[in-house]
């Protein structure tokens, strides 16, 4: 299963705004009823994505992000989402195994009908959440990936966000090994607020791609092409890993497992890495 390389967050409230990320090339839309969201307006919003699921569904991937488990909102949006077709959950603020298991267990419920299996997204924003980030992603089997929210993140701890990214290094390189123990899908990086710094996008793109992320937040269309072209392997890269399967696998038959391609050396952990870029450009 080819897992999303951009979700978009959009409004739970804003119909106008939702049809508009649905016709985008976003590979997901995050039809958002927490932050995006007054406390007055949670009820007339959830009708608001109810009807989005209903209409939209088939068209797109749509992923709900429910309000966070101590409010109390998100049972209400959680079996909204479910009986109504959401492709997924995203639960903000994640930061126990606890709190995982209550949702997925009122998600297995109401998603009964559908046809594939929900997906559960923990967002890590919280301390708490990236040090029990391993117990997090092994919840249960609905968890099929984590995702970071880094501007909450920098709340809770109380630093400040630099465009280098170091403060946020442990926070991001814990997800990827936590989501790789845990067996589960490479973790979403964080969202890029500054929607007139292109350059800056592709900068902590490369960068999350760097540490081992997969995909990425984000909320305008505009981010879109600069996420895909950061997660997508290029046609180089998929030529060049095409080559080394094919050379390493007659040599292997050969009784050879250390070879030398277009001045690489390859050995399995080498032709490893490149059966999965060609699995993945398929």
């Amino acid at each position: 299963m080819n897992f999303a390389r951009s979700y978009l967050f959009v409004p739970g409230s804003n119909k106008e705004v939702i049809r508009k990320a649905i016709h985008s090339k976003a590979d997901s839309v995050i039809l958002d009823l927490e932050d995006a969201v007054a406390v007055k307006e949670k009820d007339s919003a959830r009708e608001i994505v109810k009807e989005a699921l209903i209409k939209f569904r088939d068209e797109k991937e749509l992923i709900v992000r429910i309000n966070d488990l101590d409010t109390p909102f998100w049972e209400k949006d959680l079996k909204c989402a479910l009986s109504n077709g959401a492709a997924g959950i995203m639960v903000p603020k994640s930061e126990s195994s606890e709190g995982m298991k209550a949702v997925c267990e009122i998600a297995r419920e109401y998603s009964t009908n559908q046809l594939k299996p929900v997906q559960v997204i923990p967002l890590i924003e919280t301390a708490k959440g990236i040090q029990f980030a391993y117990s997090i992603a092994t919840a249960d089997e609905l968890i099929v990936r984590m995702a970071f929210g880094s501007i909450d993140f920098s709340l809770d701890i109380d630093c400040e966000l630099t465009t280098n990214g170091l403060e946020l290094l442990f926070a991001r390189s814990q997800l990827v090994i936590a989501s790789r123990a845990a067996g589960i899908v490479a973790p979403i990086d964080t969202v890029y607020p500054k929607l007139d710094n292109e350059a800056g996008l592709e900068m902590e793109a490369k960068l999350a791609k760097q540490l081992g992320f997969k995909g990425k937040l984000i909320i305008h269309p505009k981010q879109i092409e600069a996420v895909h072209q950061t997660f997508s392997a290029s046609q180089k890269e998929i030529d060049q890993a095409i080559a080394v399967v094919e050379a390493f696998e007659n040599a292997e038959q050969n009784g050879i497992a250390s070879i030398m391609v277009n001045s690489q050396f390859v050995d399995y952990p080498v032709y490893k890495k490149a059966k999965n870029i060609v699995i993945d450009s398929v």
